[in-house]
């Protein structure tokens, strides 16, 4: 007997909802897109129009559909912690992208009403990127013995125009928090606080209220481990994204830049191929974190990233906001 396909939705088809509605629609055969919802109805329309699903006037038309078992939300991170709730609420499974909300509170009441049938997992992909899936394999395993440091850079090819009032606040929300999720999971252990420094550095360096577009965060773990943490919007490169995992017996480095294996030597020197952003670094992680998410449904299996694990990241990502606006260490807020 064929198992029937999962109904997906779609809430917020922008740059990455549109991605995770492609992902669904031809990627994942147990699954079928069936509704896509944004506030711009056109640019809902659009998608749906192009991956042959209906688009939803309302997120609550999206939710009544009793075709729906799985709704994934790619929303502004403001509505995150509403819609997922709503979805929740009605006993959708749900897929919400990062970060679960702008506060513990609100991150509590995600997971709250997460507790019946539903269920909940925080979109960090990158825990799905084959390269950093077989270091924490490795690492869990003992292979390179316990792991002491780590060295992670996330660098955006696009520079940030952000007001100056907005801080560091989206910086550790949209970008750094990958990095506290990351390093958590490879550490296995709790972030007991975060320093984290700040400064505009680019071309408009002097215009006022420009928001601060880099920041190093210095992170420290409950057991003792460390992760230093760049982040920096701006890069023009490429995007570029990196991390060293410094163990007893041995090193994990994981992502090297290059989009494919190809290098080409002249005698005018070696070239290779860069990333341009992030759906092209890590769409084979985005593919499999919504696949995985959606195999899991018929059996109840539990998400591979809980909502307790999103409430950390979060919560970190407040302590590095909190130590850069007071200029000291701020603890973990709990």
């Amino acid at each position: 007997m064929t198992r029937d396909r999962i109904g997906v939705g779609v809430v917020g088809t922008g740059l990455m909802g549109r991605r995770h509605a492609e992902n669904v629609a031809r990627w994942i055969p147990e699954a079928r897109l069936v509704a896509a919802f944004d506030a711009d109805q056109r640019l809902a329309s659009r998608v749906a129009q192009d991956l042959d699903a209906v688009a939803c006037g309302s997120f609550d038309a999206l939710l009544d559909r009793d075709d729906v078992r799985v709704v994934v939300i790619a929303s502004p991170a403001r509505f995150h912690a509403e819609q997922a709730v709503a979805a929740l609420s009605r006993g959708k499974d749900v897929l919400l992208e990062k970060p679960m909300a702008h506060s513990l509170a609100d991150c509590d009441r995600v997971i709250g009403a997460a507790q019946g049938s539903a269920r909940l997992q925080i979109g960090f992909m990158r825990r799905y990127d084959p390269a950093y899936a077989e270091a924490k394999r490795l690492i869990a395993a003992g292979a390179l013995g316990e792991p002491l440091l780590i060295r992670a850079v996330h660098r955006d090819r696009e520079a940030t125009h952000l007001p100056a009032e907005s801080g560091v606040t989206d910086m550790m929300f949209e970008s750094t928090i990958h990095d506290f999720d990351l390093s958590r999971f490879i550490f296995g252990d709790e972030i007991a606080s975060v320093t984290t420094t700040a400064s505009v550095l680019c071309h408009a360096r002097g215009t006022h209220g420009h928001a601060p577009n880099a920041a190093l965060s210095s992170v420290r773990f409950a057991e003792g481990a460390l992760a230093d943490i760049e982040t920096y919007w701006g890069a023009l490169y490429a995007y570029d994204v990196r991390m060293e995992v410094v163990c007893a017996e041995g090193t994990a480095m994981i992502g090297a830049g290059r989009q494919t294996a190809l290098a080409v030597l002249t005698p005018g020197g070696a070239t290779h191929d860069l990333f341009p952003g992030f759906l092209e670094r890590f769409a084979d992680a985005y593919r499999a974190e919504v696949s995985d998410f959606v195999r899991g449904a018929p059996e109840r299996r539990p998400p591979a990233v809980s909502g307790l694990d999103g409430r950390a990241a979060v919560a970190a990502a407040l302590a590095g906001i909190a130590s850069y606006e007071s200029g000291v260490t701020a603890p973990v807020p709990i």
